[in-house]
């Protein structure tokens, strides 16, 4: 294959790049507001991936707790509720909590410092870091993809994903 052809490595996106200096704690906070429905996404899926290479579907509560109470003393500050954050975490592990009533800032947050947290526990290197959060963004252009093939062709060309 031709280098012009070649697929560029590394991350793409600025919710990828901002993903990595929230793992190096290099990162502003993030007001949720400002981010897009579309950078959220991203973080959510990397959120997701992170924690089931840390969990595993039947970890226990205590488990999880743990991690959660580590991440959550580490940043005070954020405020976030411990539950809502054990519950994300659930969740990603596929089972069944009321996380639809979580609002968007503390999703966010959780997302955000769990992700650094799990980065942090599992000891990933650059390059696994990096892995993961291309592969997050890959897994969400996918998912935008694959919403763009199911809308009819008029309302295609008005999704909007910001």
């Amino acid at each position: 294959m031709s280098p012009i052809f070649s697929p560029v490595h590394g991350i793409h996106t600025a919710a990828g790049r901002y993903l990595r200096r929230v793992a190096y704690e290099d990162a502003p906070p993030a007001r949720s507001g400002e981010a897009t429905s579309a950078a959220r996404h991203v973080w959510q899926i990397a959120f997701g991936l992170a924690v089931r290479r840390r969990f595993e579907p039947d970890s226990p509560l205590a488990e999880i707790r743990r991690t959660v109470t580590a991440v959550l003393q580490h940043h005070a500050a954020a405020a976030l509720p411990a539950l809502a954050a054990e519950m994300l975490i659930r969740d990603a592990l596929g089972e069944t909590v009321p996380v639809d009533e979580i609002d968007d800032a503390v999703r966010s947050g959780a997302h955000l410092l769990l992700f650094a947290g799990l980065v942090e526990e599992l000891a990933m290197t650059d390059g696994e870091l990096e892995g993961l959060v291309m592969e997050a963004e890959e897994l969400a252009v996918e998912v935008i993809a694959e919403a763009v093939r199911d809308q009819p062709a008029a309302s295609a060309a008005s999704l909007s994903f910001t």
